[in-house]
């Protein structure tokens, strides 16, 4: 029986998912999805526990990369995507409303920095019962730990809770960690999902 429910931030409760962003880098860079997930995930962590900045990660990457020479053309395309971060989606809020009035536990997970849990905080505490940030945990997505600290602060087993990303990479624990997971493409595949969940 499912007590709890888990919306990541970025890309799900806030922007658009991740994969557009992504894409822009791709072609910006010449990379291929395999090329560039490679050297993002190689540096991510770092940034989501806060050691290093958003801008730090990227110049590591482009340096890597050979591209330095791009940095503003990236700095364009990632103006545009901390503006759109920063625009929470209602539909998504009302959808949590709907299910805390429903008795589940409401919670956000995300890999993301300090800066970005305030807003968070500031924008969603009413509607949420937890908020779980990278940055100042220092668990990243997909770390069974971070699940674990998760499920723990909503106060549920980890079979009770479903949990919704648009990042592949941040489910693939699923399975061994035991919670069921979403893979968020639109809202309207969301509720979808959570009806064949029976939730809805």
């Amino acid at each position: 029986m499912y007590k709890a429910i888990g919306f990541d931030y970025g890309g799900v409760l806030a922007g658009e998912p991740a994969k557009g962003f992504n894409q822009k880098i791709q072609d910006l860079l010449g990379l291929s999805e395999d090329e560039y997930k490679t050297i993002y995930f190689k540096h991510y962590k770092k940034s989501n526990r806060g050691e290093i900045s958003w801008e730090e990660l990227w110049k590591t990457i482009l340096d890597e990369l050979g591209q330095s020479e791009k940095w503003q053309d990236f700095q364009k395309i990632s103006d545009a995507q901390v503006k759109k971060l920063k625009t929470i989606n209602q539909d998504l809020v009302n959808l949590i409303d709907t299910l805390k009035a429903k008795g589940y536990k409401i919670g956000i997970l995300s890999n993301n920095s300090k800066e970005a849990a305030e807003h968070m905080r500031l924008k969603l505490s009413d509607h949420v019962d937890v908020i779980r940030v990278s940055a100042e945990t220092g668990f990243v997505k997909p770390e069974s730990a971070g699940f674990k600290d998760f499920a723990k602060a909503l106060g549920v087993d980890l079979s009770q809770l479903i949990f919704v990303d648009d990042s592949e990479n941040s489910l693939k624990t699923a399975k061994d960690c035991g919670f069921t997971d979403i893979l968020y493409r639109s809202y309207d595949q969301l509720v979808q999902d959570l009806q064949k969940l029976e939730i809805l």
